[in-house]
């Protein structure tokens, strides 16, 4: 009895190991279709007063109707109201940087997958944008070479098979560092920052010390997965992530209409559960006063 129970239990993993692979296999397949072979869609006027083009892809058309990430786009429109610069690290086609240009704010791109560069730098010519910082690099804490993997439009990362991504699609692209970028260019004004780079956030912020210690300081718009895409399952700095911040003088909070509260001793319970209870994965990071 025990032998064939444990048969059907191995073979019961078996089979939700075999559907989870065709799922992503499926997954993977129509995300590559959407971002190397289909065609662009034409420059659409989105409900925000620009114009917009991409592939076929959901997130793409979503972002085209005004139905992309409802929450934080509200929260983005708040932002850019109160802010001067607003820096786009993770720029994808350039939603948020058009939804900053259209607001106008000085804006820098900054994207490294060619075909979203591609589709940032039409889309900001379809508006007449011609004083966008675009710089088509990833950021990391040194700059240098590192391999950007997967084929998604808008889940390329640097960490290799995060979200189940196939080892197939990779390219060698250029790093550099937020500090670099930013210097002291812009001290005395108040900057706004997106980070969505897909589980390579810690490096990227911790190239970026200099930059969060302007007078005003910055506020930071970044998501943190800590199980939800990482292929080791856990994210090994999640912790981290969060303690930059407080470390630099900023209070955490959820980057949705709950604005929750989020403590040190929140973090630690929920890396020794495996689990994130805040109900998002995008946090907001500001000076205590700020919020």
């Amino acid at each position: 009895m025990y032998v064939q129970l444990k048969k059907l239990l191995n073979k019961s993993d078996l089979l939700k190991s075999l559907r989870k692979k065709l799922f992503l296999a499926k997954y993977e397949l129509k995300d590559i279709y959407n971002s190397y072979l289909s065609k662009s869609t034409k420059p659409t006027m989105t409900p925000y007063g620009f114009n917009l083009l991409g592939s076929s892809s959901i997130h793409h058309i979503a972002m085209q109707k005004g139905e992309f990430e409802p929450e934080e786009t509200k929260l983005f429109m708040e932002e850019f109201s109160k802010s001067d610069v607003f820096i786009d690290v993770g720029a994808n086609i350039g939603f948020y940087s058009c939804l900053a240009r259209s607001s106008d704010k000085h804006v820098l791109s900054i994207e490294p997958l060619q075909k979203n560069l591609d589709f940032l730098m039409e889309n900001l010519l379809a508006n007449n944008w011609t004083d966008v910082e675009v710089f088509p690099v990833g950021l990391s804490n040194k700059s240098g070479l590192a391999t950007l993997y997967g084929a998604s439009s808008t889940g390329a990362s640097l960490i290799d098979s995060w979200a189940g991504a196939s080892k197939i699609f990779k390219r060698t692209i250029p790093l550099t560092t937020l500090d670099t970028l930013v210097g002291e260019r812009f001290n005395g004004k108040q900057i706004f920052i997106k980070v969505d780079v897909e589980g390579a956030e810690y490096a990227a912020l911790t190239g970026a010390a200099n930059t969060m210690k302007l007078i005003p300081k910055p506020v930071w718009v970044v998501e943190i997965c800590l199980n939800e895409y990482h292929p080791d399952g856990i994210n090994p700095n999640y912790a981290d992530t969060f303690k930059l911040f407080w470390d630099n003088g900023y209070e955490v909070r959820t980057a949705d209409h709950h604005n929750k509260l989020i403590t040190q001793n929140d973090i630690e319970q929920w890396v020794a559960l495996g689990k994130c209870e805040s109900g998002t994965i995008n946090y907001r990071f500001a000076p205590p006063e700020n919020n």
